[in-house]
């Protein structure tokens, strides 16, 4: 994926003006018209993304897999930009933004800001993502257990944003290893940078000794799997392969966090400029 010559606003994407807009067309649509059509042409219009070869189903279909609101949802979409902007979400967030990238030395990518689908709400703790090296995606609802919340999944998903261009990653072509720190890393920055309170819940799902056998079972035999779509199972965890879920994220942390330890002056920094392999070398799970 590729930025598209289109010019596209570096920082907080003012996200609330096309999500008006498609408000506006829900209470004025006829009854035949289709919400989820009027989504995809105002939210998903090509020229507001920064991929150049994708059409607007794509960009579409992206956005609803990691958690944009169902278009049916469009007047609780209106009340939670009532509040947003009560809140000054955007602005804080931009400042956040802001904050992180000096402080990781980080690219400067655009960020958008949606609604998360009500599905997602329980599942996810009201708050998703997405990055890639061109743009990060954040779906958010109201907070949850602390009232800026968000900033976890701004931390997480910008961190990404930050190893991807650091390591140049092809997600085409990205390993399975690489995929796990990947997560580890966004989710230790979210620990050094606001400490525990902010962190996951599945950072400490599973005790170290199932931990240590599910990834010397399911994962050391297939780290060299090549390609993100491939990955899916090992991260967010499938039933069938009695892989739980969030493996590969919690799998991802504990690299990262054994590696701190055994490597107390490594900073977050340091860390997401190393090579997968470096990491995974200085930990107990390399021992496996």
């Amino acid at each position: 994926m590729s930025m598209n010559e289109r010019e596209i606003t570096m920082g907080v994407i003012d996200t609330r003006k096309s999500l008006r807009r498609f408000i506006e067309k829900c209470k004025n649509k006829t009854m035949f018209e289709s919400t989820s059509r009027l989504q995809k042409e105002v939210l998903c219009d090509p020229i507001l993304h920064p991929f150049s070869k994708w059409g607007a189903d794509e960009v579409h279909d992206l956005l609803m897999s990691y958690g944009l609101f169902h278009a049916d949802q469009w007047r609780k979409v209106e009340k939670s930009l009532e509040s947003w902007d009560k809140e000054q979400l955007f602005s804080k967030i931009e400042k956040e933004l802001g904050r992180l990238r000096k402080k990781w030395n980080g690219p400067d990518v655009p960020v958008y800001l949606y609604p998360i689908h009500e599905s997602f709400i329980g599942e996810r703790e009201n708050k998703g993502g997405v990055a890639f090296q061109e743009a990060v995606y954040l779906f958010y609802g109201q907070p949850k257990n602390l009232k800026d919340d968000w900033r976890s999944i701004l931390a997480h998903e910008y961190h990404h944003a930050c190893r991807l261009t650091e390591k140049k990653v092809d997600l085409e072509k990205v390993s399975l290893l690489e995929s796990v720190i990947i997560e580890g890393l966004a989710e230790y920055a979210v620990y050094d940078t606001y400490g525990a309170r902010y962190t996951a819940p599945w950072v400490n799902q599973l005790k170290e000794e199932e931990l240590l056998r599910i990834w010397k079972e399911k994962f050391v035999p297939e780290l060299n799997l090549r390609g993100q779509q491939k990955h899916r199972e090992y991260l967010y965890g499938n039933r069938m392969s009695k892989l739980p879920r969030w493996i590969g994220y919690q799998l991802g942390y504990k690299i990262i966090e054994s590696y701190h330890a055994s490597h107390p002056k490594a900073t977050l920094q340091s860390m997401t400029k190393m090579d997968a392999d470096d990491l995974l070398l200085g930990t107990k799970f390399n021992q496996l």
